[in-house]
């Protein structure tokens, strides 16, 4: 997938790419959205769950985010 492609496919699914994602080299930018686009989807876990695990760890790390 080329950049553009994951941009195009992140305008799609977001509506808009995040600042932070747009910053990032390409390479690291296309493994980041691989694992965004896992996180939103349904799994054996639902999105609502695997977003509930993300907050907990992020609490648990006293993320400023």
């Amino acid at each position: 997938m080329t950049r553009q492609d994951a941009l195009d496919e992140i305008v799609q699914t977001l509506g808009a790419v995040p600042s932070w994602i747009q910053d990032l080299p390409e390479d690291l930018m296309e493994h980041q959205w691989a694992v965004t686009r896992w996180f939103l989807g349904d799994s054996a876990l639902s999105a609502r769950d695997k977003a509930l695990a993300a907050y907990g760890a992020a609490a648990a790390n006293q993320c400023q985010y």
